[in-house]
């Protein structure tokens, strides 16, 4: 008899991860996903999706491994990046002479994901179900497995139970697991332009002591933002008519690509971190943002899932045929593996948003000459772009 292994949450991360683990040796694989309708139904012409991932070559080569990359027409990619301070002159330049990262929007990864799912349904390797919701989550078999009670009455048993379903998981709720949460008052706001002038596959970002704001590079003459203000700022430019927002973000970066013009809707999110006290029991594991959600600012929210993804199936693969697939002692070694460099990430994003937040002279300093430092030292640039491509 197969073991069965649960996913709930069919977002990139959870599907990344089914995909993986229909590898498995004699595991099922079932994804409760609650829309219903399938990311490959998702249109992918033009306009493009104005929620867009950076995602690393590591995310890219775990992508293709799967049989699952995106279409590289609706990709681009961040051949450099530009990071300024408030003071308008100070910054970083930062290139390694291949990609640094690939921006790609929601609709794109998710297609490329669920065609990877349906290919692989057709041999019987992974079930959808679409469409449903889990409402309560009982421990079973001496607290080694887990079961999901469904709307309709139903019940679905795993032998590991997956939480992929974000940052508000009701899997970790259900689980008794806490997270320390801090709210950011912050909103991070997104939306794509048509751009004046080209973007040459640079990424740019500039820290203030009021917002960090980025441009990250799109297919041809387009950009998508993401722009993290309070929540009073967040308000005031939710007032704003398009064309008057459009300057905002074109004042806010210099005037770096020109007039810019809004392409797409936009959209507002609240920023906080989260990180779950632990991320695994007998028979459970949390995944993505489920187990982490970080500050936006350094753009890794995906990558370390994809990352989580990647090294539990390792994990599992390489596990005792003697061991079962919710086997504490096993998924002990991927929380293991990933919590500490997860943390390490979560604290450096929550570090430098303090630091652009801050009135202090040190800290106009650091946003400042310290960038201009910074850009003076290659050997201390090359290794931030090996971490941020790892």
């Amino acid at each position: 008899m197969n073991a069965s292994l649960v996913i709930v949450g069919g977002g990139p991360v959870g599907l990344a991860f089914a995909l993986a683990a229909s590898r498995l040796a004699n595991v099922d694989v079932t994804v409760v996903e609650r829309n219903a309708t399938p990311g490959a139904a998702l249109a992918l012409s033009a306009p493009f999706d104005h929620r867009v991932y950076a995602l690393s070559p590591a995310s890219l080569a775990f992508l293709g491994t799967l049989g699952a990359s995106p279409d590289a027409v609706r990709a681009a990619p961040v051949r450099a990046m530009q990071v300024w301070g408030d003071d308008g002159e100070s910054h970083l330049d930062l290139a390694k002479g291949e990609p640094i990262a690939t921006i790609v929007e929601h609709a794109a990864l998710m297609a490329a994901l669920e065609q990877a799912v349906a290919r692989t349904e057709d041999t019987k390797g992974i079930r959808m179900l679409r469409g449903v919701t889990p409402k309560a989550m009982h421990v079973i078999e001496n607290g080694n497995c887990r079961e999901l009670e469904m709307a309709d009455g139903s019940m679905l048993r795993a032998d590991l139970l997956i939480g992929a379903d974000g940052s508000r998981s009701k899997i970790r709720e259900w689980a008794g697991i806490s997270a320390d949460t801090k709210d950011y008052q912050s909103d991070g706001i997104v939306a794509n332009f048509h751009a004046e002038f080209a973007h040459g596959d640079v990424a740019r970002q500039w820290f203030t002591n009021e917002f960090v704001l980025a441009f990250l590079p799109l297919p041809q003459k387009q950009i998508s933002i993401v722009w993290s203000v309070a929540k009073a700022k967040s308000d005031a430019l939710k007032d704003l008519a398009d064309d008057q927002f459009c300057d905002a973000v074109a004042v806010a970066g210099h005037h770096a690509l020109g007039k810019l013009s809004l392409a797409s809707p936009i959209a507002r999110f609240p920023l906080a971190r989260v990180i779950a006290r632990h991320w695994c029991e007998a028979g459970l594991a949390l995944m993505g943002d489920a187990a982490h959600a970080v500050h936006p600012l350094a753009g890794q929210g995906v990558n370390l899932g994809f990352a989580d993804a990647r090294t539990l199936f390792e994990i599992l693969s390489l596990r005792s045929k003697f061991s079962e697939l919710g086997d504490i002692m096993v998924l002990r070694k991927y929380e293991r593996a990933r919590r500490e460099s997860t943390l390490a990430l979560s604290e450096v994003t929550d570090k430098l948003r303090a630091l652009y937040l801050s009135d202090a002279k040190a800290a106009g300093w650091m946003r400042n000459d310290g960038l201009a430092l910074l850009n003076r030292l290659p050997q201390a640039k090359a290794a931030l772009i090996d971490y941020a491509i790892s």
